[in-house]
Formats: structure tokens, sequence, C-alpha cells
């Protein structure tokens, strides 16, 4: 293989099928929907990887807008909505400078609830050989979220042309069946991500289980306060324009450990708390942030502000678990907190902890039962020998403890720190229900844009009900 055909194969395309009458929705053209903020074609478009991306419906009013932010082209099949095979075929055409070893992925544009994750692993699957698609819960195989090895779904659609030399009326069931025994590969969908729009009661499901895009910071905090508030300023404006609703940053943002923490809360304190609003209503986001604020002795209250447009919602709290070990005496200058804290947005409930809080699973199913889906955890993450393993080991297991997504963001490590204070390690990480890694960030700075699945919780507590099978240890094993 050439180098050019190499660089080619490594390279994943796209072709979006955003064509259909919509019958059962009154004409309605579904694949502009909104689903939780944005377009159910917007939606797919972001979960799609970076690459070549077609999508084969019409532009209507938005094209223009989503082919710029998605570097996307749109074109038509002719004629016009003569089936899924022809708009197929149609989409290939801009495809023709890959070669035959490219993974192309076929997507619906009524599937809002696609993920990037898994859309990544079918093109890896059909990169590695196979066409790899999802089914849904009752077994079928969902034509339109798979992905084929470029060449093999050239020669099945040459194999399916019609008399007439197209494929017009022709199903994707048909272009299937071209397949032998042992060339299909296929997965079982997660939560929602199957789902379509195809009638007002599938509409009204996918907005149920639809919760809202979070940006996960991973900033690094300067002990140069100037510094640190262009990286918030800059991370506030990225995650709007990713369509995010809310927005996590780190533990410590106020300043970092190792500096007077005190001294921060009483002179700078709120000031930060006024940045964090005024970008809340500039970018209408809800911003949850590590602040620190005036305690009792000298000391102070390790805080999370969480601050909403309009001061909705608006929220604090204090970590609890404080951070006495390897060394570190949290306790010294922090004072504890003792409240849980839960928030509402667009009908996802959040609960809140703080970086050393993750080493004590009671806290996070006690907000599970409380009703958080998801739990924002802001983090420093102290650097040492296995602590990078340790910080993904347990949000992975405080997720299987309270079967709820966690979402955590750590401090990027300042370039040439040789303090002991934590000042982070990276790592930054969104992690499912039942424990697995949705998205997780190296150690420098960088962000990640999560949509939550409410249906893949419920679906996770059903499956794995611990938060109803906890007893009481009798006082006597205690």
């Amino acid at each position: 293989m050439s180098s050019a055909a190499q660089q080619s194969a490594l390279h994943t395309a796209t072709v979006i099928l955003a064509g259909g009458a919509a019958t059962r929705l009154g004409g309605t053209e579904k694949t502009r929907i909104a689903v939780a903020g944005a377009s159910a074609l917007e939606r797919v478009l972001r979960a799609s990887p970076i690459g070549p991306r077609v999508v084969v419906g019409p532009r209507a009013a938005d094209g223009d807008q989503l082919a710029a932010r998605h570097d996307a082209t749109f074109v038509v099949e002719d004629p016009p909505r003569s089936g899924p095979a022809a708009a197929l075929a149609r989409g290939l055409e801009e495809l023709c400078e890959l070669s035959d070893a490219a993974p192309v992925l076929l997507l619906a544009g009524d599937m809002p609830l696609l993920r990037p994750e898994t859309l990544a692993q079918l093109a890896d699957g059909a990169r590695a050989g196979g066409v790899h698609a999802l089914i849904d819960a009752a077994g079928r195989t969902q034509f339109l979220t798979a992905a084929w090895p470029l060449g093999r779904l050239r020669a099945a659609l040459e194999a399916t042309r019609g008399a007439d030399g197209g494929w017009a009326g022709m199903s994707m069931k048909r272009l299937y069946a071209e397949l032998g025994s042992d060339e299909l590969t296929t997965r079982a969908a997660t939560g929602a991500e199957d789902a379509d729009i195809d009638t007002a009661r599938s509409l009204s499901e996918v907005r149920a289980a639809a919760g809202p895009r979070v940006a996960i910071a991973q900033i690094e905090v300067s002990e140069a306060p100037h510094l640190t508030e262009q990286r918030i300023r800059e991370a506030a404006a990225r995650a709007a324009e990713g369509g995010a609703r809310l927005l996590l940053l780190p533990e410590a943002v106020l300043t970092p450990f190792g500096t007077d923490l005190h001294e921060a809360a009483v002179t700078r304190g709120e000031a930060f708390d006024a940045l964090l609003q005024e970008l809340a209503e500039q970018h209408q986001l809800v911003i949850v942030a590590g602040s620190f604020t005036p305690a009792d002795a000298g000391r102070v209250h390790n805080t999370v502000l969480v601050r909403g447009p309009g001061g909705t919602p608006h929220a604090e709290y204090r970590k609890i678990h404080l951070f006495d070990a390897f060394g570190s005496g949290e306790s010294r200058t922090v004072a504890p907190g003792d409240q849980l804290v839960t928030i509402e947005l667009d009908g996802t409930c959040f609960g809140i902890a703080t970086c050393y809080d993750i080493r004590f699973p009671e806290q996070f199913t006690a907000l599970a039962r409380r009703g958080a889906h998801a739990i924002l955890v802001p983090v420093a993450w102290a650097a040492g020998p296995g602590k990078r393993e340790q910080l993904q080991l347990l949000l992975r297991a405080r997720a299987l403890d309270s079967t709820s997504i966690i979402l955590a963001a750590d401090q990027s490590a300042p370039e040439g720190y040789d303090g002991t204070a934590p000042r982070g390690i990276g790592h930054s990480a969104a992690i499912g229900p039942l424990g697995s890694v949705r998205a997780e960030l190296g150690a420098d700075p960088g962000m990640l844009l999560v949509d939550l699945d409410l249906a893949e919780v419920a679906q996770a507590r059903r499956a794995l009900p611990v938060l109803e099978h906890a007893v009481e240890i009798p006082s006597n094993l205690a």
C-alpha cells in the first residue's frame, strides 16, 4: 500500500442519511427536531469522528451553519427521496479520493443519542476488517449505525444495482444480504444510543433520555491569577461553542494548593465568584468550579461553586472529606463541610463531590439515593507512585457503587512544578454508570464534551440494583 493510501486508510468517513419523509410525524423534517438544545442532525454530526462527513438530504435553513461547524458536505440523491441505498450511493460519490481500506460510518440523521466512543469503536472494527454494527434490545441489526470498509461497501453496492443501473427503492436490508455469515460483527447498544425519531412517542422517549451536554475542562491553575482567569474564560467560550450546558472546572481554581488559601479566599474570593457569574450569563452556561471560602480560626472551606445564568442553579458544596493522607494535612488549613448537595439542570439531577471524597463510596451512594443521575467531581489530584492508577480505579469504582455517571475534572500539572502540594495530574474523565470509560484526557490541558444519556443510568440500575440491595451491617459484625 502506498503512503498516500496508508494515510487515506487512517481517515474515517461518515455518510449520514437525512432525507426521510417522516410521514408518521406529519411530514416534519425530523432531522431538524430539537433534542436537548440541538437538532438531531447536529447531534449526529457532533458524534461523528473527524474526517470526511457527507450529509445526504436537504440543506434546509441551517445547512450552511452545520456545514461550516462540522466541515460537512450536503448532497441530494437524484431523484430526491429515492430510498436509502440510492442516498448512500450518492454519498459515496463524495469519497472517491479515499482508499478501499478506509472505514466509512453509515448513520441515520434522526438518531440524536449516538455516542462518539461507540462510533469510534465501530470504525476501528471496520478498519481491522469486516462490517461492524449496533443491534437494538430486540437483537435487530441497525443498518444505519454501522461501519464498513469502503471497498467492501462499494462492492456491495455494485452487486445490487437495479436493471436501470441504480438503487431507487432498494432497502438497506438488501445491501446487507450481500454479506457473508462471517462478515458482520454486532454489538449491543447502550442506553438510548440506538433510538431514532420515527413517531411522536419515540420523540418523547428520546427527549426524556437526553441529558445536557457537559464540558469537562482540564486546565492548569497558575499562581498568577490573571493566567488562570484567561484559561477559565477560554474554557467557557470553548464549552459554549461546543454546545455545552454545563462547564465543569477542577478543584482549587481560585488558587492552587501550596499557596495562602485564606488570603486568596478573603481578598479574591468575591471577584472569582463574580467572574463565574459573569461567564455564566455571557455564555448561558452553568459553571461548576472549585474555590475557597472563609471558615473559622483562619481556615477556609474547600468550596465548589455552582453558578448558573440568572442565578439558577446557585449552590455551594463544602468538601466533606479532607486530604490528611500521603503526607498532606488539608485539615490544618481547611474546615470540613457536612452537607450533601445536588442540583437540577434540564431534568437531570447532579450530585457534587470533590477530589478526596472519591475514596468514600458512601457519599456517592447517598447522592444517588437523593436522585443523582450524574456526579460532578472537581479534582486537584496529588502526583506520586501509583496515583494515576488510583484515580482511574476510584472513578470507575464510584460509578459502579452508585450506578451513576461520574464526571471528573482534574487540574493539568504545571510544567516544571517540583513541590509536594496537590496540583493535578490530568486524566479527567467521563465514566458510565457501570464503570466503562466513555472518555479520558491525558496529562495535558484539554476538554471533553459529553452528552448524557439518562436511559443508560436507568438501564444500569435495573441490571445492577445495588442501591436497592444494600443492607445495614449488623453491629456485632461492624
